[in-house]
């Protein structure tokens, strides 16, 4: 796919033309292939396999027109308030969670080095082990060694000065680079039980290269090499198949993007293939909600929070949904009370309880599952989901508004920039209200597509240790 937009370009004679375009992936119509675009990529959902079925390679396009907003001076203006905030969060992290989350744009994975969180809190395999012990100093000096070998550059989109991506040009990719941002540095380590981090760079550009998603794609091998460790696939399905995780996952990616032997069937996703195949191969897709590979968390308590996104969320995976709101408890209340001193985020109305929640989360008898109050999560929910429907209907970067914690976009500023840009008339309210609508209208296209009730039921086994 990255071959793909260079070549358009140079045909095009247009260096500067934006290209979104599938891999092989696409072309074969694998149910989580990707549209790959310049530093970013449309992944989840499997769009990719929709230009695929359409026969469409790639969408080029150079904006040469002058942009024509209502009221310059004052969107400026704006633009440069939130300019000074991003400035002044990327200097203050927040204080009392993990590196991860302290930050602001998307996940810091390529800045950090320090994965402790993912590592230990997520799940390995195909969603089932949890490794609490991972993280050692070892393995940290070993971890950022690699990683510092393997980044060439930190970058950003636009003249955003938060850095989220990196191009990733190890020796061992040759000539060829790719550019990373996210989760998906670990996705593929932590799906093949391998404690190489060098391996996920090299499958990850693999990957990417045949346009495929970063979540989904290493949770369906994971779930293939455990229904062959169980008898379920067998080597007539799997001819060749390698002895080692590392090199069936490469075994596996290119399998699925030709759609070649039982790769036809895994290209479909966990959910399918698993009925496709049989023999009690259901029993392994365990980490589907919606029929969509999810995110590999398997808590050990019920959290109501979660609970309500993962089950009434329209957009098929948590990523799109949470945001704003710390993990867990701070330690103490002194971070409780400094963290909330200056929570300007927080909707009009909110505030007063929103505050009391943190203040008050991990006392005496106020933790989960039984904390926050059922009420109190529907609004805790609805606030972070809305946020994620007013990025998608402006464009605005999820990694500066949604999705981390204390955002320079919020639902206070953005109608002003809105009404600054466009010259509509839109205030809080509004912005609120057709967030609503949009999430009403996807519900309706959803129900009318056949989504029911227990296709929202999280798997038994989500919330045991």
């Amino acid at each position: 796919s990255l071959e793909t937009a260079e070549l358009i370009r140079q045909e095009l004679k247009e260096p500067k033309a934006q290209v979104a375009t599938i891999g092989l992936a696409g072309e074969n119509r694998v149910y989580f292939a990707s549209i790959e675009q310049g530093r970013s990529s449309a992944s989840r959902g499997g769009i990719g396999a929709v230009m695929g079925d359409k026969g469409l390679k790639a969408i080029a396009v150079r904006g040469k027109k002058d942009l024509n907003i209502a009221r310059p001076d004052e969107f400026m203006g704006l633009c440069n308030e939130v300019l000074k905030y991003i400035e002044f969060r990327r200097d203050n992290p927040i204080m009392g969670v993990p590196p991860i989350l302290a930050g602001i744009g998307s996940p810091q994975e390529m800045a950090i080095h320090d994965e402790q969180w993912h590592t230990t809190s997520f799940s390995w395999g195909n969603a089932r082990y949890r490794r609490k012990d991972f993280w050692t100093k070892e393995t940290a000096k070993k971890w950022r060694k690699i990683q510092d070998k393997a980044v060439e550059r930190l970058i950003s989109c636009y003249n955003c000065p938060m850095e989220c991506a990196a191009v990733i040009a190890h020796p061992s990719l040759g000539l060829s680079k790719y550019m990373m941002k996210c989760y998906s540095k670990l996705t593929y380590v932590m799906g093949a039980m391998t404690d190489d981090l060098e391996f996920g760079f090299k499958i990850a550009g693999d990957a990417q290269g045949y346009g495929v998603d970063g979540y989904t794609t290493p949770q369906v091998m994971a779930f293939a090499i455990e229904l062959y460790e169980n008898g379920i696939l067998t080597d007539k399905d799997l001819p060749g198949f390698p002895s080692k995780n590392e090199e069936r996952f490469f075994y596996l990616l290119e399998k699925i993007v030709r759609r070649e032997g039982v790769g036809d069937v895994l290209a479909n996703g966990v959910y399918w293939a698993a009925r496709q195949i049989g023999k009690g191969a259901e029993a392994y897709d365990h980490n589907t909600i919606k029929k969509q590979e999810q995110i590999p968390i398997k808590l050990g308590m019920l959290n109501p929070v979660y609970y309500i996104m993962w089950s009434t969320g329209e957009k098929t995976n948590i990523t799109q949904i949470e945001g704003q709101l710390p993990q867990a408890p701070f330690p103490t209340r002194e971070l409780r009370e400094e963290f909330v001193r200056d929570w300007i985020q927080v909707p009009t109305g909110k505030e007063e309880r929103f505050k009391r929640f943190i203040l008050e989360w991990g006392d005496e008898d106020k933790g989960l599952p039984f904390w926050p109050p059922i009420d109190l999560v529907f609004e805790l929910v609805e606030w972070q989901e809305t946020m994620h429907y007013i990025d998608d209907a402006t464009g605005i970067c999820a990694g500066l508004s949604s999705f981390p914690i204390k955002p320079p976009y919020h639902i206070h500023n953005i109608p002003n920039l809105i009404s600054s840009a466009t010259g509509m008339d839109i205030d809080e309210d509004n912005l609120w209200q057709i967030a609503r609508r949009n999430r009403t209208l996807i519900r309706a296209i959803n129900v009318r597509r056949g989504m029911r009730r227990k296709d929202e039921r999280p798997p038994e086994d989500h919330w045991k240790k």
